[in-house]
């Protein structure tokens, strides 16, 4: 869109006081399969280095307890949005860790909070042409739950996936309570990682090493 085209609509806007009246356009211009979206986030998602599994409603549960084991996973901080896609009695004995439920303020879980080693939460969307994660952070699915541990599970229904950044923040901008903007919206790409002066990689620094994906 040209800048004068722009401009136009911005002053049409506020001439009416309606800015939702104006049209957002966006040309996606990136090259990727947009018949494919599923393979297309696969492939990017393994790119940002991103442990992926693909699973189904059936196997969900076993996925998650081998994730769990092959991690060493004693403790597992598990946020309100994944509660209806699994019962965390059967996870905790199935797994042999301890499942807390992140159900209440950062002060009363400070204890246990900052030494917890891992986590599962459920996302909202997967961006396909990026292989990012998008995540709307509220009571049922607080943020410091993709920050704080040193393994993330991630949950995400492939019919979730969406085609690119434009579309995502479409859904995430009304994804808070009663269709509004949620209290923080957060792209997740896969494990924390920064380089130092000398460019050696070091994961984990300002959040998760490890990041589990399960596509579902």
């Amino acid at each position: 869109m040209s800048k004068e085209a722009i401009l136009s609509n911005l002053k049409t806007a506020l001439l009416q006081n309606h800015f939702q009246d104006s049209e957002v356009k966006h040309f996606d211009n990136m090259i990727y399969d947009r018949d494919d979206l599923l393979n297309t986030y696969l492939n990017y998602q393994k790119a940002n280095m991103a442990n992926v599994v693909t699973s189904s409603k059936k196997s969900l549960m076993k996925d998650i307890v081998k994730i769990i084991q092959d991690e060493k996973l004693e403790d597992v901080l598990v946020a309100g949005n994944v509660l209806d896609m699994i019962d965390t009695a059967s996870l905790s004995e199935r797994s042999k860790a301890e499942v807390l439920v992140y159900d209440k303020s950062v002060d009363e879980m400070r204890d246990r909070l900052f030494s917890i080693k891992g986590s599962i939460l459920h996302a909202r969307l997967g961006v396909a042409n990026l292989g990012i994660l998008g995540l709307s952070t509220g009571s049922d699915n607080p943020r410091l739950a993709s920050l704080v541990t040193n393994v993330c599970i991630v949950l995400l229904k492939k019919s979730d996936i969406v085609a690119n950044f434009f579309e995502a923040f479409k859904i995430l901008r009304i994804s808070g309570k009663d269709d509004s903007l949620p209290s923080n919206i957060v792209f997740m790409a896969g494990p924390s990682r920064t380089s130092d002066i000398e460019l050696k990689t070091v994961f984990g620094v300002h959040g998760p090493q490890s990041v589990h994906v399960v596509v579902y």
